[in-house]
């Protein structure tokens, strides 16, 4: 549970990753903007995925 809850994936980290990309490339906000929950659902994803090997390695 530890892997799957200490992900980046929230609602939190889209307005980080906008905050943090926009300035990069201002005339492509828009896209980085409706990209943003892809991204989200993406991290969560790839962490449930790490917490699902883990757990395979480590179940008791």
């Amino acid at each position: 549970a530890a892997y799957a809850l200490c992900g980046f994936a929230n609602f939190a980290s889209i307005g980080i990753q906008i905050g943090g990309i926009a300035p990069l490339a201002p005339e492509r906000k828009p896209e980085i903007s409706r990209l943003a929950l892809r991204a989200m659902i993406g991290g969560a994803f790839a962490s449930w995925m790490t917490a699902t090997v883990a757990g395979m390695f480590l179940w008791p």
